[in-house]
């Protein structure tokens, strides 16, 4: 696959309402989408799903565009490229910087299945044409509110309630639900938020029964999640710290969770999320596939990784539009009612690109 000409298109997209997670919060998607055009004219699509600032991600919109255009542009355009694989080893030449790499990188997955006229889930070996997918609540100002909230997310068929949580706005929260709703399963997630110094804080949420505590503590701490995990119950899940196969091959080794989220933005894109998969398969360790706020070009490629056969636990993809208040592509991979998501089947990652949507949306076009 030889690659002619790499378009970047800075989008900004108001959300429906605000988002907020220990980090912070934010009101707008903000993010960039890359145009891959091969030298038979076909164009493959893909999404640095990143923030304007470093809300979740290290990285930006601005260091996103900085790095494609003085480093992984002028790379994915040197030469014919055999396979990802080969195009994500060149990437690695560079340090870092995965969602950078993972917006190029699903833009060639996009312009691969294209070209051989079939799904991204198809070359990756899925084996679901539809994943159970859960919605990830963003922290309220009170315990009643989120009450209801979840309460909302039931009623329309959801099966999987994730919170987010933070110190101060943790304990009670999930209370409130778990008394409200004692049978639903419930996960809580603290992107980051707690240190060693909050293990009780941490082991007291083992009477809410429950399925998993994501990233408690710092993604930089494997070890003291290590040492969480021999105080608490409940299984906990990995996010933020696994980047890249050492960091998950240091968490098998240290026995420091229980469950993996496989983020493809986060951990570089496909081929990359494949293979932190099939490591976790080998181990016998589960892993699902996690979601962020962002646009449908990203949402088709986690759906994609979702259908892999050892993702057995619920997905956070498909319920973007629970947030975002319109998006660039055709057909939105969402769901109405219940909690299956169809993954996309189309050639490629499954969607098309709404020329009007991404004009009234682009703040910024540069051509790489």
């Amino acid at each position: 696959m030889k690659i002619e000409r790499i378009t970047a298109y800075v989008l900004r997209i108001p959300l429906r309402m605000p988002f907020r997670i220990s980090a912070g919060e934010i009101t707008a998607k903000d993010g960039v989408i890359f145009a891959c055009e091969s030298a038979d004219g076909l164009v493959g699509w893909g999404e640095a799903a990143v923030d304007a600032v470093p809300f979740y991600a290290h990285e930006t919109v601005g260091s996103v565009l900085d790095l494609a255009k003085n480093a992984l542009a002028p790379i994915m355009k040197s030469r014919d490229w055999a396979s990802a694989a080969e195009l994500t080893d060149a990437f690695d030449h560079y340090r870092g910087n995965n969602f950078a790499k993972a917006g190029l990188e699903l833009a060639f997955w996009d312009l691969l299945g294209k070209q051989r006229g079939q799904s991204c889930a198809a070359m990756l070996g899925g084996v679901r044409g539809e994943v159970e997918t859960g919605p990830s609540i963003g922290i309220k100002k009170t315990p009643a509110e989120t009450v209801a909230v979840v309460g909302e997310h039931l009623a329309l068929g959801r099966r999987r309630i994730k919170l987010k949580v933070s110190p101060g706005k943790d304990t009670q929260y999930i209370r409130a639900v778990r008394e409200a709703y004692p049978d639903v399963t419930l996960m809580v997630d603290a992107n980051n938020a707690y240190s060693e110094q909050d293990f009780a804080v941490i082991a007291s949420w083992d009477a809410f029964n429950l399925q998993m505590i994501e990233q408690p503590l710092h993604e930089f701490d494997i070890y003291f999640h290590s040492l969480l995990k021999q105080r608490v119950k409940t299984p906990i899940c990995l996010d933020e710290s696994i980047h890249t196969e050492h960091d998950l091959r240091c968490a098998i080794a240290l026995r420091a969770a229980d469950i993996i989220n496989i983020k493809v933005c986060r951990v570089g894109g496909l081929h990359k999320a494949r293979r932190l998969h099939d490591i976790c398969q080998e181990y016998g360790l589960a892993n699902w596939i996690g979601s962020r706020v962002g646009m449908g070009v990203a949402v088709a490629s986690r759906l994609a990784a979702a259908s892999l056969p050892n993702c057995t636990l619920p997905t956070d993809a498909g319920l973007c539009s629970m947030y975002m208040s319109d998006d660039i592509v055709a057909p939105l991979p969402v769901l109405q009612q219940g909690c299956m998501v169809a993954v996309p089947n189309k050639p490629g990652l499954g969607v098309d690109i709404l020329p009007d949507k991404l004009a009234k949306y682009t703040a910024r076009k540069v051509v790489l």
